[in-house]
């Protein structure tokens, strides 16, 4: 017999002593009113009556909650299941059992390509919108504008637009974000605003006037894309002096890494940069791959010398001078992610300061395959 059996007979043994000898302790005779009528009952039959409807009762309620969540359970992991199995041809789920796990009903639905039979609330509307933004953003823009709550339609909607480049309707719509947004978060709805603001000014052709928007934009907010963009187009407009000026600003925010790294989204806006002192304070695998990417092979040869501490990088600086490694320099090229979120930990290639996740200014420099 195993110990633990053993104690379980112990354990057993010991309640029904304790039981006992309770009873023989307690045999005299209580009085108990109720309303004119006295009962004469013994002591520890009532005590055991009351224990007993206080254990019930409660085990009664959480056994039928039991029950229920056990339920919905069961139809979760079964719609899952078959979420999970639907490529292979399964028959068509019912989702509608899970209608009321309302975030899981939208995200299946999406997974098994079924249309979800939506309600009329506000929170089914919003799902709806999400789950369209990617096929049909113009129907998910449509359905944003008749929800009566606001706040989280607008955000929703800016994403859209930005997601699209469509920088003025973001831009636009970000404007009325502000305008409901609370006190303590103010500050980062206008860093959104600016630097929407900022890609935004890109698209003016009064290059006068898009100097000045990117100026606005800066002054007030000052992060990669935003410095990015105003430096490389004072020196496009030959504005050097006040280039080198902001530059100096940035470095001291200690952003010339990330705008480097930016640079390499936009080659030929980084072009301007080469005629800057950027590269003095920036880290020696940001520049090589800066370079490797605006083509630069004299800064490449250089750098190429002595190792930059990244495996990925110093294999690139070598490839990217020898011709019977092209094809190697070219898969790793392809690959190459210079980007990692911190909010979903997704990296990418290119720079956006909105993530795939719709977190805001949340990619930080990660050179890597």
């Amino acid at each position: 017999m195993k110990f633990v059996n053993i104690l379980k007979i112990l354990f057993l043994g010991l309640l029904i002593i304790f039981f006992i000898v309770f009873i023989a302790q307690h045999m005299y005779d209580v009085n108990v009113y109720f309303l004119t009528y006295t009962f004469k009952v013994p002591l520890f039959v009532l005590v055991l009556s009351f224990t007993f409807i206080g254990f019930i009762i409660p085990t009664l309620i959480f056994s039928f909650r039991e029950r229920n969540l056990s339920s919905k359970l069961s139809n979760i992991f079964n719609i899952s299941k078959a979420a999970f199995f639907s490529k292979y041809q399964k028959p068509k789920t019912n989702l509608d059992i899970i209608k009321d796990i309302k975030p899981l009903y939208f995200i299946l639905a999406n997974i098994l390509k079924q249309t979800p039979n939506y309600d009329t609330d506000m929170y089914s509307e919003f799902e709806k919108a999400k789950s369209l933004r990617i096929e049909n953003p113009q129907e998910a823009i449509r359905i944003l504008d008749n929800i009566e709550e606001k706040y989280p339609a607008f955000q929703l909607k800016r994403d859209i637009l930005f997601d699209i480049k469509d920088y003025q309707g973001a831009y636009d719509t970000q404007n009325q974000v502000l305008k409901l947004t609370p006190r303590s978060e103010k500050p980062y709805q206008k860093d959104i605003l600016n630097t929407i603001k900022s890609l935004n000014a890109l698209n003016i052709e009064d290059k006068t006037k898009c100097l000045d928007e990117l100026e606005d934009a800066f002054g007030d907010t000052k992060n990669e894309i935003t410095g990015f963009l105003y430096v490389s187009e004072l020196l496009a407009q030959e504005k050097t002096k006040d280039a080198s000026k902001t530059i100096d600003s940035l470095s001291q925010l200690n952003l010339q890494d990330k705008i480097l790294l930016v640079g390499c989204s936009l080659p030929e806006r980084a072009v301007y940069l080469m005629s800057t002192n950027i590269e003095k304070s920036a880290s020696k695998d940001v520049l090589s791959i800066f370079f490797i990417h605006i083509g630069a092979p004299q800064k490449i040869k250089v750098l190429a010398d002595t190792s930059t501490g990244n495996e990925v990088v110093d294999f690139l600086l070598k490839a990217y001078q020898d011709q019977s490694q092209k094809e190697g320099f070219d898969i790793v090229f392809k690959n190459l992610k210079l980007w990692k979120c911190k909010d979903c930990a997704n990296t990418f290639k290119n720079y956006s300061p909105k993530c795939s996740c719709d977190s805001w200014f949340s990619l930080e420099p990660h050179i890597s395959l």
